[in-house]
């Protein structure tokens, strides 16, 4: 592949707060986010969660969630089985594919975009809890549903599942507007809003 890791992976794993805390990891692939949020959120979303929204049609969602799965089979049948993932995220245009490897503590980069999978990126240091695609349960016509429903003013930049401590998953979008913040919405798998962590924006000191 001609391009560097940090060249393809438009929308890397992100810096700043998580919630729950987990190790940080994927240091030097950090993208640094040039959009910036909604102006006012906060973890009072978290009573929304019950609420039931409509869902995303499929194929025209915001971002490449409906990809996800597409992409991380595409993967194992090129590297012949299932594998171990720091992280699998998606963008508007395409996925992004972090791939455990030497005991979990390198990550190879992969990005599956317009129905590809690209050459490997060389692999990085890494750490952190990992998961396997049968912990990917989220519903692709839903889980941006309820951003989409009661975010209308904001763009959704990136889509992440990532491994929890404890096992499974955490769910999760980074939102953006040009108000000054940026705000990552932990997601349900059915897309209801558990609640959010601002991070560092564009518009922020």
């Amino acid at each position: 592949m001609a391009r560097s890791a940090n060249d393809v992976i438009r929308r890397g794993p992100l810096a700043g707060p998580a919630r729950p805390a987990r190790p940080a990891r994927f240091a030097t692939m950090a993208v640094a986010m040039a959009m910036a949020m909604m102006a006012a959120c906060s973890d009072s979303t978290a009573s929304s969660a019950a609420t039931t929204v409509a869902p995303v049609p499929i194929g025209h969602p915001p971002l490449l969630v409906d990809q996800i799965g597409v992409a991380v089979s595409a993967l194992e049948a090129e590297l012949g089985g299932p594998q171990q993932y720091f992280e699998v995220n998606a963008t508007p245009t395409l996925v992004n594919v972090f791939v455990a490897t030497s005991n979990a503590t390198q990550a190879v980069a992969y990005v599956f975009a317009a129905g590809k999978l690209a050459a490997p990126s060389p692999a990085l240091a890494a750490s952190g809890p990992t998961f396997a695609q049968r912990d990917i349960d989220f519903d692709p016509t839903r889980v941006l549903a309820g951003v989409v429903r009661q975010l209308p003013d904001s763009s959704p930049l990136l889509f992440s599942v990532v491994g929890r401590p404890v096992g499974g998953v955490e769910n999760s979008v980074t939102v953006g507007s040009s108000q000054g913040a940026e705000f990552k919405v932990y997601l349900r798998a059915d897309g209801a809003i558990l609640g959010t962590d601002q991070l560092l924006g564009a518009g922020q000191s």
